[in-house]
């Protein structure tokens, strides 16, 4: 009773805002929009919207400004959440929000290596100044490399992005470093903070990212990149969770595509196996990962767990509108975009 009491609350106010995700029948509508213009219009009078669009020109926003409003908008819902969270429940949003400073970290750092802004960071800066030591303005206005990663001292960043050993290092070797940390920390921290339902949940969602991760970072090494075993561990978080050890260590071994997929075909993911090999990765990881929320809310619906599934909707949201815009921008089919959006 006392748990139903104490999660009452927070799960009310997430079903509330759920109400606002855009629903399949708002894509429907944006997917006839013939501008960019047209677009912010119907968001600028849509629920979940309304207040991150007030006051945006419709007619003077590029696409890259229009994406980091979405982002916005998630952060701006996350911090809803964390205000009307207890102590208890704060433990879980942190593991939610060091992700997302992780993925501000790596928008960052393309600012940086493309010299160009993908969108306006200052959005953020007062978010991240309730949450985090980054000063994510500066981060944004680095030069270069050197001078991004001295500004991050003082943080657990500094070291990690220092050690990379490499003779020529590319931005893709930060990101999975980031990744990495990102994953490894949050699987220990989980059993510290966390207990009873939100432990199982965390435990869930989490590993089975980390091992379809694994998977696919894994077969794509080997595909794109010919990399030899031992190059291959810099791309594989040393996390297991329904991937046993020795299953993941076997397919780092495989010389051929038919090795690689004959070791995965023995283990508890033998169903991404079609996916991988028709190019639909991305796709079934995301309904893979959707389900665990889902299933998540359904069995733990007296915990963290709704707010964590809202939160992730959120997510993919912001990705599902940003690839409307897209198409809007490029004039596709109504039809070939609800298939890029919905799928």
């Amino acid at each position: 009773m006392n748990n139903l009491l104490s999660y009452s609350g927070i799960i009310t106010k997430a079903k509330a805002m759920e109400a606002k995700i855009v629903s399949a029948k708002d894509y429907q509508a944006i997917s006839n929009l013939e501008s960019t213009g047209d677009f912010i219009s119907y968001l600028k009078n849509h629920a979940g919207y309304r207040d991150v669009f007030n006051g945006i020109d419709e007619h003077g926003t590029h696409r890259s400004q229009a994406e980091g409003i979405f982002i916005h908008g998630l952060y701006q819902e996350f911090s809803k959440l964390y205000q009307f969270a207890n102590l208890e429940q704060r433990k879980v949003l942190d593991l939610f929000f060091f992700r997302y400073e992780i993925n501000i970290l790596k928008a960052c750092m393309h600012m940086v290596y493309n010299q160009a802004a993908d969108y306006d960071l200052s959005l953020f800066s007062d978010f991240f100044s309730k949450h985090s030591k980054l000063n994510v303005k500066a981060l944004a206005a680095a030069k270069n490399m050197e001078e991004f990663i001295n500004l991050l001292k003082g943080t657990e960043y500094h070291a990690l992005l220092t050690n990379i050993q490499k003779t020529e290092i590319t931005s893709f070797d930060y990101e999975m470093k980031l990744d990495v940390h990102y994953f490894m920390k949050s699987w220990k921290l989980k059993d510290k903070v966390l207990k009873g339902d939100n432990l199982k949940a965390l435990t869930g969602s989490l590993g089975t990212e980390i091992d379809l991760l694994n998977i696919i970072w894994l077969f794509r090494s080997k595909k794109f990149y010919a990399l030899h075993t031992s190059d291959s561990y810099s791309y594989i978080i040393p996390v297991t969770y329904k991937l046993k050890k020795d299953k993941l260590v076997k397919m780092m071994e495989t010389s051929t595509m038919e090795e690689f997929i004959a070791v995965l075909n023995t283990t508890h993911y033998a169903t991404l196996s079609p996916s991988l090999l028709d190019g639909s990765i991305e796709i079934f990881y995301q309904k893979v990962i959707s389900k665990i929320y889902e299933t998540n809310k359904m069995m733990y619906p007296t915990s963290m767990a709704p707010i964590g599934y809202y939160l992730f909707k959120k997510e993919n949201e912001v990705q599902k509108l940003t690839t409307a815009l897209e198409c809007i921008r490029y004039k596709l089919d109504p039809q070939d975009t609800l298939k890029y959006v919905l799928q």
